[in-house]
């Protein structure tokens, strides 16, 4: 599958490191490998914010089977909650951003990090979209991702004893820098069997804070933060981008970055830049 979604813009100074896994003006939270700001009314997060690097996608930490319950908050879904209903428990961080720790991916599995998810787009788009970005995060120095869900009925679907609130759509912003490059990128799905195409949900982050109402990567410098988020330029990711020139010139032969359907890495081994075999959307080897 071919998409070429964003391209990195090109700066004149590097950007001092800042945390830009956190919305403006937002309370905030945090577990291992991410911040998050939970909804008591919901018992969904608002929103998680993590960053994924190289190290994250390659390690080898064991997944686990089972979600917990997080007993530090007063309101948290059960796992029971989500027994009969047609809903995924699907994952806003995923496995592949925490293989590097034990700790994170014991944070991913903690009901904080789920959100009942239309079970076709938790094994098919929602895990294309983590995929791609774990493969930037190959490619690039480092990858800063916000999610969470958004709710546009008044009264939505609610699922189990805990009357947990079912998200309409979900959001995800992304943030990638590598040395002098930099470029952003965000997404709203439908929370349906019928988000199938990527591209089609691909948006400026301008466009997916109008939405949501959230002010992300606002750490950027002024006259930055309007090039990132104003636009998504689709003609520089492959051809003109620095970062991906260079790394393209260490390309070794690994396991693919990938997670499957099945929600397990894929064992396949790849060449591609951007450690995704061919199953796994290998259209940058090149």
């Amino acid at each position: 599958m071919k998409i070429v979604l964003f391209g990195l813009l090109f700066i004149s100074q590097i950007v001092i490191s800042q945390n830009y896994n956190v919305p403006k003006n937002e309370l905030v939270l945090k577990k291992d490998g991410y911040f998050y700001a939970y909804n008591q009314g919901r018992k969904v997060c608002n929103w998680i914010g993590y960053t994924i690097t190289n190290a994250d996608v390659g390690g080898s930490a064991s997944p686990l089977i089972l979600f917990h319950k997080d007993d530090s908050i007063v309101n948290c879904a059960s796992p029971s909650d989500y027994v009969g209903y047609s809903y995924a428990m699907g994952r806003l961080k995923p496995r592949s951003a925490a293989r590097n720790s034990a700790s994170e991916m014991n944070a991913v599995h903690n009901m904080l990090n789920v959100a009942p998810m239309n079970m076709a787009l938790k094994k098919g788009a929602w895990r294309i979209l983590d995929n791609m970005i774990a493969g930037w995060a190959v490619t690039f120095d480092s990858v800063f991702v916000i999610t969470g869900p958004i709710y546009d009925l008044s009264e939505p679907k609610m699922i189990g004893d805990g009357r947990v609130n079912v998200p309409d759509k979900f959001f995800k912003v992304v943030l990638v820098r590598n040395g002098l490059d930099l470029g952003a990128i965000g997404f709203i799905i439908p929370n349906s069997n019928k988000a199938n195409n990527l591209q089609q949900y691909s948006m400026s982050i301008d466009s997916v804070e109008k939405y949501v109402g959230y002010n992300f990567f606002a750490d950027l410098p002024e006259y930055l933060e309007g090039f990132i988020e104003e636009a998504v330029n689709t003609d520089l990711w492959k051809d003109q981008s620095i970062s991906f020139k260079l790394k393209s010139s260490y390309k070794r032969n690994r396991q693919c970055i990938a997670a499957d359907n099945t929600d397990e890495r894929c064992t396949t081994q790849t060449d591609c830049i951007t450690q995704n075999c061919w199953k796994h959307g290998c259209d940058l080897k090149k």
